[in-house]
């Protein structure tokens, strides 16, 4: 009896040793693959759809997905930073943060302090409208007697004041603007193409979004004054990702369509 489980205990002792003796090696090529470098990448604070913290505190947004999307393909992890833009222009000074991933306008201020990549999104001024309204509104003198809304304390609100006057509502939330154009409170609002197209889908908003004022207007990530081989890479990265399909994917989640191309016209309807 003893005699026949003596083989069977001698090989699954074996089998031990064996396991055992491998197990440096095993060790050895894990430490070897080195982790993602995790980059500190800075957002605008509750800048819906782009950057935002859902209820849970999961960092989400357009450009988060972008960002985490583009940092994967260059052997990175994403480490996003919430903040509003005066303090991620500090902390970007004093090297907190790698680069900013919204894209922020080419306004002559933020030329001061920032360099831009490559822009991935085209973002177009446009007029948004009750889907009942069969007006053409193509230029701020159309708005003219009209009661037009905008959000506070930007250049839209700034050059909508400057031709219109006192006819401009400004609201401090953008979606406030929008619910008051559904009750018919306004008689339009002017905002970027994609913010708008987002609220109107989330909250099924009875709006549509007319002809674009302009062409698209120049924006970009941006990344430190003089910091040329990040801009370099990065502009790389974008380039590489549009081009493929993983842009368009994070594109049709968020918005339904290739938001790299630019629009004549979108009507929410179409």
């Amino acid at each position: 009896m003893t005699e026949r489980r003596l083989p069977a205990m001698l090989w699954t002792r074996r089998r031990c040793l064996l396991t055992l003796a491998g197990l440096p090696s095993l060790l050895a090529v894990h430490a070897q693959t080195p982790a993602p470098t995790r980059t500190r990448v800075g957002f605008i604070a509750r800048y819906l759809p782009y950057s935002f913290v859902q209820s849970g505190g999961d960092v989400t947004g357009f450009d988060v997905d972008v960002v985490r999307a583009l940092l994967a393909s260059m052997g990175q992890e994403l480490e996003p930073v919430m903040d509003t833009l005066p303090n991620l222009r500090q902390r970007l000074q004093r090297g907190d943060i790698a680069f900013i991933g919204n894209q922020l306008l080419f306004t002559p201020e933020n030329r001061r302090y920032f360099d831009f990549v490559k822009s991935y999104a085209s973002i177009q001024l446009v007029s948004v409208l009750h889907e009942s309204d069969d007006r053409d509104m193509l230029s701020l003198d159309d708005f003219l007697g009209k009661r037009l809304g905008v959000l506070a304390n930007t250049d839209i609100e700034d050059q909508a004041r400057g031709a219109l006057g006192k006819s401009v509502q400004a609201f401090a939330r953008i979606e406030d603007a929008l619910r008051a154009l559904a009750d018919q409170k306004l008689d339009a609002v002017l905002e970027e193409n994609l913010i708008a197209e987002y609220f109107i889908d989330r909250d099924a908003l009875p709006l549509k979004v007319g002809v674009p004022f302009t062409n698209p207007v120049r924006v970009g990530l941006a990344v430190p004054k003089g910091a040329k081989d990040m801009d370099q890479r990065l502009s790389t990265a974008v380039q590489a990702l549009v081009n493929g399909g993983a842009f368009k994917a994070i594109s049709q989640r968020w918005f339904g369509y290739d938001v790299s191309k630019p629009r004549v016209a979108h009507s929410m309807g179409s």
